[in-house]
């Protein structure tokens, strides 16, 4: 009866328990599958870091290049705005032209880097999701073992005859059972189960219980460490292994990410170096699109443009940039340097000014400096990032991450005495430093850290702290990377020098991570630390925790295989089928590191060809004559009066003018000879002397001669009917052959030939021009004499032409005394001796007469002058 009433006492137990044992292992496998799937979502979260990011700049660096293609392409090459009329417009271009193509180019660079990352992120992440990281999927045996069948207590005897609260368990002590309260049992044994790197960190009630721990038992059992921070460097051994606290599938997925991090970054650089030449070149572009046309000035709603769109571009490299005060200041100058140095330097004088001789290779110069100077910024040397660049910050946010992380190798089987097939453990490392292994640098790793934490916040020199602040940084970054940002090890305090600032000498100070003792005296302290060896210890460790945090171990291989996928022996492995096969080598080229490199070397290839081709321009500019002479004593009788047009007498005792109503002609100081009207009631075009002396002028409805005599009018004739003439020239000493030209006449900017028969005046043909047909320099005068021809266009510039043989010589610069706004050269007449004199009219001011003489050219053939016996051999 007795035996019966157990029995089933004991059986309706064990029925009560089945299936509370049932749904404790089957929450057991739940919330193991809900683990793994973290897992999962860890690589899909940190592999979206770069997906997400690299997506969006695929989408707005698409917009930018068709911004640029529009803005640089999209216009119809016959429009006559978008000619090119001076110089100034030519070197305007290539700067903006350049500015927009490197532009164009970073971004679609940058384009390519970023399809390049989003691309090899997703194919490596679902590689990992597919192949290696999966869900552990419970087995039948797995849940057969969690489904307890009846039958099992009827083979425990054990259990089925059990007397009530009569139970030999080995855990029980004094009749207490090991299932109390954790709070109420907490012990010092407990604090080893969580982070207690630096008591600072830990409630009071636990700093009680290790101190009276120390005082019972130096070295507990199972609880934390406590030791001297000498020892901690030097003879350290009180530890047990020290294993990574990172999970398998996060440092795999930290050293696969290798493969696209540098195309991540790279994208980024580009597309910052991108918008800062788009927003430069759109500067140019501004004063470009609204400059005056034929000159050199800049209008003001151009400088602001071009101010508002060159401090975008510096303020983009602000935001993007981790680079000092003087960097950025560097930037903003070469950015705005090179316009800032045409506006001081475009400045009227007799010969070319600083702009013209200098100006194209400065302004290219400047540009490449400063995109050159961000683009050497931005490469990788030496394995280290550029972090110069804030994008570097976010590559990794596990750890602080200073370079790209080479691959590490397979790890490899070899033949062991103990196993024929064992695999070679590459989890240590030897080491230099005086530490044993990888495990004592994970063991102290923190217990440092906590230590150099102190030390920085005690009085002393700013250089002190900052190199105790930059050894803590460095060596909890590493300890993060390598996964020991935990311990069980206390630091005793200590006595340490630290330098003081200005003269004074250094101090001791004392430090005592862990609140452990107070200060005793310094007399009696139980050790000093030397600021030099912790330093040094800091970074040995930090290069060995660095060293092992992307090496992959037998550890990681057989953590990672128990998620239910295939094992990874090594990171080359994993990713062969990515990479790119040839010769002996295998390995992920080309890199975005070394594309980046070649990209800026063409980039400044590009820019250095501008350069060469920029002094070639300034030296043709330079090589071009530029006229020089000097302004002449002549003032007209009425200051206020305009001049249209100019002819002059072969020695220059008399000119001749108008202002399109009346005609003057006047002496050789600008005192009035004679006033009269032509033309009838029509305006006058054009004046000039005829070969009898006479006074020639175009009318509207033709062309009409004046005969002067003893200072009158005597007679007054038509000699032509041509219409439409702007200008006029006579030929007074024209060449003894049949097909001479006695005069040159302006019609549509085209150059008339004329010659005087006994029947009247009639058109030759039409002479050529020195410009190509893309220019549109408009004729605004002209003069004639033995044959050679001068042409002053609107743009200042003068040309020859030998017409016998119809050769061209020029262009020939006039003196820049302002821009087209301030100073206009209006005409030209040609006396004999080879000098020429022009007129020209200030802003504000009366018209002036220059006088120049031929400059030395020798293109043309030579044409003797028979009035002055001089031999012309000279032309442009």
């Amino acid at each position: 009866g007795a035996a019966n009433t157990l029995w089933q006492y004991n059986r309706e137990n064990y029925m009560f328990d089945v299936p509370l044992r049932q749904s404790r292992d089957f929450q057991k496998q739940n919330v193991n599958l809900a683990r793994y799937a973290l897992f999962r979502e860890d690589i899909r979260d940190i592999a979206a870091l770069t997906t997400d990011k690299v997506s969006n700049l695929l989408v707005t660096n698409t917009l930018k290049v068709g911004f640029v293609v529009t803005v640089y392409f999209n216009f119809d090459r016959t429009d006559d705005g978008f000619a090119r009329n001076t110089w100034h417009d030519q070197v305007l271009c290539v700067v903006l032209s350049m500015t927009l193509m490197t532009s164009f180019f970073f971004l679609m660079t940058s384009i390519w880097f970023a399809m390049h990352a989003l691309q090899l992120a997703q194919a490596i992440t679902t590689k990992l999701l597919v192949q290696v990281v999966r869900i552990p999927m419970p087995t039948e045996l797995d849940i057969a073992k969690a489904a307890s069948e009846g039958k099992e207590f009827e083979m425990n005897f054990r259990e089925a005859l059990r007397v009530p609260f009569i139970r030999d368990d080995p855990n029980s002590q004094n009749g207490q059972t090991s299932n109390r309260n954790l709070e109420q049992q907490l012990t010092s044994d407990d604090i080893s189960m969580s982070d207690i790197s630096g008591l600072q960190r830990l409630p009071h009630r636990m700093k009680t219980m290790v101190k009276e721990g120390m005082e019972k038992n130096p070295t507990p059992k199972g609880g934390p460490t406590v030791t001297t921070l000498n020892d901690l460097i030097y003879g350290y051994d009180l530890m047990e292994k020290t294993f990574s606290q990172m999970e398998a599938h996060l440092k795999l997925l930290n050293l696969v990410a290798s493969s696209w991090q540098p195309f991540d970054l790279y994208s980024k650089v580009t597309t910052v170096l991108g918008s800062s030449c788009l927003f430069s070149g759109l500067a140019y572009y501004s004063i470009y699109y609204l400059k005056s046309n034929n000159s050199s000035e800049v209008t003001p709603e151009a400088w602001f443009c071009f101010l508002f769109m060159s401090t975008l571009a510096w303020w983009n490299m602000t935001i993007e940039i981790a680079g000092s005060k003087v960097d950025l200041a560097v930037a903003a100058l070469f950015i705005c340097v090179g316009p800032g140095w045409w506006l001081l330097t475009d400045r009227p004088s007799l010969t070319l000014n600083l702009m013209q001789k200098f100006g194209c290779p400065f302004l290219i110069c400047t540009q490449a400096v400063w995109i050159s100077y961000l683009g050497i910024k931005a490469c990788t040397f030496g394995g280290v990032w550029p972090h110069f660049f804030t994008s570097t910050r976010f590559l990794n946010v596990m750890h602080k991450q200073k370079g790209p992380i080479e691959i590490p190798r397979d790890i490899a089987r070899k033949a062991k005495e103990e196993d024929q097939w064992a695999w070679d453990d590459t989890s240590s490392c030897d080491s230099s430093s005086g530490l044993e292994d990888v495990n004592r640098a994970m063991a102290i790793a923190q217990p440092l850290v906590d230590s150099l934490s102190c030390i920085a916040l005690q009085p002393q020199s700013l250089t002190s702290r900052d190199r105790v602040v930059e050894a803590r940084d460095t060596l909890r970054e590493a300890a993060r990377a390598a996964g020991v940002s935990r311990s069980t090890v206390l630091i005793k305090g200590f006595f340490i020098s630290l330098e003081m600032t200005g003269d004074q000498e250094c101090e001791m100070q004392w430090v005592d991570p862990c609140g452990l003792s107070d200060e005793p005296d310094y007399a009696t302290a139980p050790e000093t630390v030397s600021l030099v060896e912790v330093l040094e210890m800091a970074h040995q460790v930090a290069d060995i925790l660095y060293t092992h945090a992307v090496k992959w171990t037998v550890d990681d291989m057989v953590n990672l295989a128990s998620y239910g996928g295939e094992p990874v022996a090594g990171v080359r492995s994993f990713l062969f089928q990515f990479e790119t096969t040839y010769e002996k080598s295998a390995h992920f080229r080309p890199s975005a590191d070394y594309l980046f490199k070649v990209a800026m070397a063409l980039v400044t290839l590009f820019w250095i060809l501008a350069l060469i081709w920029s002094f070639w321009f300034s030296i043709n500019v330079f090589n071009k004559i530029t006229l020089t002479g000097e302004r002449v004593d002549w003032q007209m009788p009425q200051p206020w009066r305009m001049v249209k047009s100019f002819g002059c007498e072969l020695q220059g005792t008399h000119f001749t003018v108008t202002d399109g109503y009346t005609v003057q002609v006047l002496n050789s100081d600008g005192s009035l000879f004679l006033h009269f009207e032509a033309c009838g009631d029509g305006p006058v075009l054009a004046v000039d002397f005829g070969q009898g002396g006479e006074v020639i002028a175009c009318c509207e409805k033709g062309t009409q001669s004046t005969w002067i005599e003893n200072g009158k009018v005597v007679r007054q004739q038509w000699v032509s009917n041509f219409t439409m003439l702007t200008d006029i020239a006579v030929d007074r000493t024209p060449l003894e052959t049949d097909d001479h030209i006695d005069a040159l006449a302006i019609r549509n900017n085209q150059l008339l030939g004329i010659v005087f028969d006994p029947t009247g005046w009639r058109i030759f043909g039409a002479l050529t021009l020195p410009q190509n047909k893309d220019r549109t320099e408009e004729i605004t005068a002209l003069a004639i004499r033995l044959g050679r021809a001068l042409i002053l266009t609107n743009s200042d510039e003068v040309f020859e032409m030998d017409v016998p043989s119809g050769m061209w010589a020029g262009p020939m610069l006039l003196p820049t005394l302002g821009s087209k706004v301030a100073y206009d050269w209006i005409s030209v007449c040609r006396l004999s001796g080879a000098r020429w004199r022009f007129v020209g009219q200030p802003s504000a001011s009366p018209i002036q007469l220059w006088a120049f003489s031929r400059p030395p050219v020798n293109n043309l053939p030579p044409r003797k002058d028979d009035f002055t016996n001089q031999q012309l051999t000279l032309a442009a």
